[in-house]
């Protein structure tokens, strides 16, 4: 009897806990909205790099204005076209800070950007951005880049 007893407790205190978390639900993960636009962002390169112009068309808002380094401004449809005919290899985001107000993000980060060349090793260019986001309809767009030569440490 003793042993009986003696056998349920420790039964008891071993799969208590397990029985415990067999009846615990995990709640899903909520995600904020700054991590839904890097989240967006992280999808541009993805489709910068693999060439995606699906993809482009659906995450670059049709207002579209890009701000070179240069002082030129451009569109859309000229981004897309260049994006397209790039030999991007891989690009890296590093440094990424957000800041939200309502409905619009601002993303400053760095990014690392690698070019085939033929015959040659990769080209490599490091640039600062600041990358404008909007939320239409629910989702997130690129409203705008500005890119430049990052600063050498």
């Amino acid at each position: 009897m003793h042993t009986t007893i003696l056998s349920a407790l420790i039964t008891a205190t071993l799969l208590g806990p397990l029985a415990g978390h067999a009846q615990t639900t995990i709640a899903p993960v909520q995600q904020t909205e700054e991590q839904r636009v890097l989240a967006t962002e992280d999808e541009y390169v993805a489709a910068e790099v693999s060439r995606d112009e699906a993809t482009l068309r659906r995450l670059v808002d049709d207002r579209f204005v890009y701000n070179s380094s240069k002082g030129t401004t451009s569109g859309k449809e000229e981004l897309i076209k260049n994006v397209l005919e790039m030999a991007m290899t891989r690009q890296t985001l590093t440094e990424r800070s957000v800041l939200m107000e309502g409905d619009v993000a601002l993303i400053f980060g760095t990014t690392e950007l690698r070019f085939a060349v033929p015959g040659k090793e990769d080209a490599i260019s490091t640039l600062r951005y600041t990358s404008t986001w909007v939320k239409r309809q629910g989702e997130w767009r690129m409203l705008a880049l500005q890119m430049q030569q990052r600063a050498r440490d």
